[in-house]
């Protein structure tokens, strides 16, 4: 009896939703004009913009502070659709601060299960503070793209954290009045992960917070995937009487494309300064006087051309121009050139300041820093020319 009502009840209650279907069916075949499609609600996800920074300073450094602007976040939402989303961040980090440590530069909401797979971001002024004394730093580059690995934002509380690993190169130089100057470069490496295991503390700009054990070693693992992934396959470095020769190949095997901002040589290089001088009014006589210094040129790029920056300080618009990067695709190799005099000039007169022309010791070993998205190190050995 009781499976016989329950079968008997069941096929009515079928028969009645049919009967319900058909009718709306029908009343929306007559209306389909009035009809507003419905946009399912996705949930968001309050996301997090977080900078840490190691940097490679020289010994004294006590601040190292980068005034940041345009702060872009590259997402891929749920849908397949993607845009530069505007974060509208801004403001002043000491980089010196942040080693081990996160800051907080922005927060903003986007659709959970979307992808951050890229962030933007602007250097307006670097200045480092190096023995009490405060110098104008010139960066590499002034606008920096970097990608996210595993962007996946799958989490209500979740962020990005960019790891800014500058090295700042202090540049030696002696002026026309034999007293030695220093000029700094800020040479950038960058990398950037999603992490989930935030707090509510993270999401107030500004707040500064130690970096977990486990964000460290995943930091570490995305450089080290880098350092597989761009390689340098050769170098050669050659000294042809004032001239230097520098040649590095390079090549992407991994999946995904790379950027690179620069590179610098390091090692001990020797400096030669030249200078006319014309005693008693007697004709010009050519001075030389030779040193032993710097330790470290950094190279920018121009296309595939490296522009080694110890010799455009006579130049001050030229020196202050923004530096490209390199994209370099997977499975290509491109090589980055430099055959010139590495000079400096002590004055915005180069007819009439002394001269420095810098070049490497044959016989001697260096080693290349590759600046982008990652780092990399190859050891080359000067060698002379006929």
């Amino acid at each position: 009896m009781y499976r016989r009502w329950s079968f008997k009840y069941g096929l009515a209650a079928v028969i009645v939703a049919t009967a319900i279907i058909v009718v709306s069916l029908f009343a929306n075949s007559t209306n389909t004009t009035n009809v507003v499609p419905t946009v399912p609600t996705v949930e968001g996800a309050t996301f997090a913009v977080l900078l840490t920074d190691p940097p490679t300073v020289p010994a004294g450094t006590t601040q190292l502070n980068l005034t940041y602007t345009d702060v872009l976040l590259h997402v891929i939402y749920p849908n397949g659709t993607y845009e530069w989303l505007t974060v509208g961040a801004e403001g002043t980090v000491n980089l010196f601060s942040l080693v081990n440590m996160t800051q907080t530069l922005a927060t903003i909401t986007i659709p959970l299960n979307s992808t951050v797979d890229k962030v933007q971001f602007t250097i307006a002024n670097v200045t480092a503070v190096i023995n009490e004394e405060t110098y104008n730093v010139t960066s590499l580059s002034d606008t920096f793209v970097v990608k996210v690995a595993n962007g996946a934002v799958n989490k209500t509380l979740s962020g990005v954290l960019i790891d800014f690993n500058p090295t700042l190169v202090q540049i030696q130089a002696t002026d026309e009045n034999d007293v030695i100057v220093y000029y700094y470069v800020l040479v950038p490496s960058a990398n950037a992960i999603i992490v989930n295991d935030l707090k509510s503390a993270h999401l107030k700009v500004g707040t500064i917070i130690e970096i977990g054990e486990y964000n460290r070693v995943r930091l570490v693992r995305v450089k080290e995937d880098f350092s597989k992934n761009l390689t340098i396959v050769s170098a050669t470095l050659t000294v042809n009487g004032n001239t230097t020769g520098l040649s590095v190949t390079i090549k992407n095997e991994g999946e995904v494309a790379f950027r690179i901002f620069g590179l610098t040589l390091h090692g001990e290089f020797n400096t030669t300064q030249t200078w006319d001088v014309k005693p008693f009014g007697y004709r010009w006589h050519r001075m030389h006087r030779v040193r032993s210094h710097p330790e470290t040129i950094p190279f920018k790029l121009n296309g595939t051309t490296l522009v080694p920056l110890h010799g455009i300080f006579w130049k001050p618009t030229e020196f202050g121009k923004p530096f490209s990067s390199l994209t370099i695709n997977p499975g290509e190799s491109v090589t980055l050139n430099f055959n010139d005099v590495i000079a400096l000039y002590t004055g915005w007169r180069q007819d009439q300041n002394p001269l420095f022309t810098i070049t490497p010791i044959v016989d001697d070993n260096y080693t290349l820093r590759l600046m982008g998205e990652g780092f990399q190190t190859f050891t080359v050995k000067a060698t002379s020319l006929p």
